[in-house]
């Protein structure tokens, strides 16, 4: 039998839903579907089951659980795409590592199959999963980025990110359009908290890795005169 259980964190902590909620705020809630313990997908068959069920965002943890969230507006979609963009760019013309988008999973370590919204990888770590035959790579990206979109809490998004580094991630952003503000993470230190940026300089990954964040948060007089 699968069970089901809806819940705010990505941690799997059982949350029941307010009454007189908005709807939007259900909405960004995660719903967890428990497998039978043996049942393992493989991961063509994660693949096939996010391909069927493409209008959801589809991940899973390593205790048998399928995290299904909603998926992003267009807002935290071009948010996302643009942090990948820049790094594509700043990755290919430098010749450093690979970058990703919001759909390449990663099997982590402790289990799960993730899905950040922009991610890069090194070459050192590439090299290490070098000859890897599997369909999704056995690693954790050396950086990763969320974007917060208007239907999710933050609290469940600082967790998430909390996940990565302690899954090897040595940088990780949590970009927060809704309060202008960008949550940097490192290994074993305080996440650092920027407001409104004009551009984060990924320093642990490179001094020469910058990412605009003027079109990310615009400034308010630039979006009072297109208002």
């Amino acid at each position: 039998m699968v069970t089901a259980e809806r819940t705010t964190s990505v941690a799997g902590k059982q949350d029941t839903p307010a009454s007189g909620q908005s709807q939007a705020a259900q909405r960004a809630q995660l719903l967890r579907l428990q497998m039978p313990a043996e049942w393992e997908l493989t991961d063509e068959q994660f693949l096939e089951l996010c391909r069927l069920n493409e209008g959801w965002r589809i991940e899973a943890d390593g205790e048998g659980g399928l995290l299904i969230m909603a998926p992003t507006g267009p807002d935290s979609s071009e948010q996302g795409g643009r942090i990948y963009s820049q790094t594509l760019i700043w990755s290919d013309t430098m010749a450093k590592g690979r970058a990703f988008e919001s759909s390449a999973t990663f099997m982590l370590p402790n289990g799960d199959r993730r899905m950040p919204d922009a991610a890069w990888i090194s070459d050192e770590r590439l090299a290490e999963i070098a000859g890897d035959d599997h369909v999704i790579w056995r690693t954790c990206p050396d950086f990763v980025v969320e974007v917060r979109s208007a239907t999710d809490d933050l609290a469940p998004q600082q967790r998430k990110m909390e996940m990565w580094i302690s899954q090897g991630a040595r940088l990780g952003w949590l970009v927060d359009p809704l309060e202008e503000t960008v949550w940097i993470y490192r290994p074993e230190q305080e996440p650092e908290r920027l407001e409104r940026p004009e551009s984060v300089i990924a320093v642990e990954i490179a001094d020469d890795l910058t990412i605009d964040f003027n079109r990310l948060c615009p400034p308010r007089d630039q979006e009072s005169e297109t208002s």
